[in-house]
């Protein structure tokens, strides 16, 4: 009977520690031997937790077949995706807006839009210089985040949503910390007055978006939708899964990214020296952003659902258990990377030595397809900045993340800019 009561302590401590912090838990839960499945059970289910890169290319390549997506997470993000948004689907209406979405991510719109992004940050320098002449802490979280919305909105809708921006990301933001709060719990609400709030926000704004564009033919998500005889809530479910997941990542992935330059100020310097480059031949730009989503990926975990019985390095898998792969422990994996801990750009200047110990996008053929948008945004983003300021953090320790269903930051990005002298 002890031995029974000791069983059941546990257990709900564990279930416990994750209803605290899941982004805390897979440190918590994390085995000695790297090449552990660590088994689980949460509440009335069994979680199998997997932290090496082996185990990874067991579950998205070698036996993708026996593994879907979450259903316990797909449900939990029902109200930021919507019910026939692309994260929900796997039909073939599913592989159609794939489609769509990567036509739309053909060089020439991506190159447009990097254009976007220029005056987006352009808009921004009377206040910044402002800032560094008198010397002045600011939050760059604000104009990351407004910036990627805009984009978004301009590859989404084929608008920019500047004055309606601020709105969206308080609701969409409302409902990511309601979703982690629902992925924490082992019980459902299907009912919320303040989630329904913000989801009416999103839906009131998003339908005079399109409303107003039904009539107009510019590249956009939105209007190649449109082309296809969808019906609107269809429509509108895409749209909002693709606002949700083309913005929060991105913008979280790059306040992470701002902070670990800051707190580099040689890799500054080595931005710098692409600042004539096109964004797509800035390679060490680019691998300063990657290595800041290795360390840092908005995707900590990547959930999957076994379909059948399968055995992962001599751990045995039931079937309908909960698959969590540990993108952020694989991604400093020390058999792959030296010194997992620094923030070394360099790394990147030559692929990763295992092709699943970096995968912040997902992998796959469920892979992000906003990946090229985002690396465009970082690219464009770090170049311009680095270019006009050198970039000082008000204060030199690492982030403290916040884990909702993606990864945040948890305080603000306070900076100091000092104006670099005209060449």
């Amino acid at each position: 009977m002890y031995a029974t009561l000791k069983k059941s302590t546990n257990l709900l401590k564990l279930l416990f520690s994750f209803q605290k912090s899941p982004y805390l838990f897979f440190d918590k839960v994390k085995p000695k031997d790297k090449l552990e499945i660590k088994k689980i059970r949460l509440g009335f289910k069994k979680f199998y937790f997997c932290y090496h890169p082996a185990q990874a290319k067991h579950i998205l390549e070698d036996k993708k077949e026996n593994y879907s997506k979450s259903s316990l997470v797909l449900k939990k993000i029902l109200p930021l995706s919507g019910p026939k948004g692309l994260i929900q689907l796997s039909d073939q209406d599913a592989k159609v807006v794939r489609q769509i979405a990567g036509h739309l991510m053909h060089p020439d719109l991506t190159q447009r839009l990097s254009r976007y992004v220029e005056s987006f940050i352009a808009e921004e320098f009377e206040n910044f210089d402002l800032a560094a002449k008198n010397g002045d802490a600011i939050d760059l979280k604000p104009f990351l985040t407004q910036l990627v919305l805009r984009t978004a909105g301009i590859f989404i809708l084929g608008e920019d949503i500047k004055f309606q921006a601020q709105k969206l990301n308080h609701a969409f933001v409302e409902l990511n910390r309601m979703a982690g709060e629902s992925l924490r719990s082992i019980f459902s609400f299907p009912f919320s007055f303040k989630r329904n709030r913000h989801l009416k926000t999103i839906h009131d704004e998003l339908d005079k978006i399109i409303d107003a564009r039904l009539s107009r033919n510019e590249a956009s998500l939105l209007n190649e939708l449109i082309k296809k005889d969808f019906s609107r809530s269809f429509i509108r479910d895409q749209v909002k899964a693709f606002m949700f997941a083309g913005y929060d990542t991105t913008a979280s992935s790059l306040i992470f990214a701002l902070d670990s330059i800051a707190r580099d100020l040689p890799v500054q310097e080595k931005i710098l020296l692409e600042k004539n480059q096109n964004y797509k031949g800035a390679n060490y730009t680019q691998a300063a952003y990657k290595e800041s989503l290795r360390l840092y990926p908005s995707a900590y975990f990547l959930p999957r659902q076994a379909l059948k019985d399968d055995v992962i390095q001599g751990q045995k898998i039931n079937a309908g258990s909960q698959i969590f792969i540990s993108i952020k422990h694989i991604q400093r994996c020390p058999d792959v990377y030296i010194e997992p801990e620094k923030f070394l750009p360099e790394r990147f200047l030559e692929k990763p030595l295992h092709d699943f110990a970096f995968f912040p996008f997902g992998a796959g053929l469920r892979i992000c397809i906003g990946a090229p948008l985002a690396m465009m945004e970082a690219t464009v983003v770090l170049q311009k900045l680095c270019e006009r300021y050198v970039i000082h953090p008000i204060r030199n320790e690492p982030p403290e993340i916040e884990g909702l269903i993606t990864a945040h930051r948890k305080s603000p990005l306070h900076v100091r800019l000092v104006r670099r002298s005209p060449c």
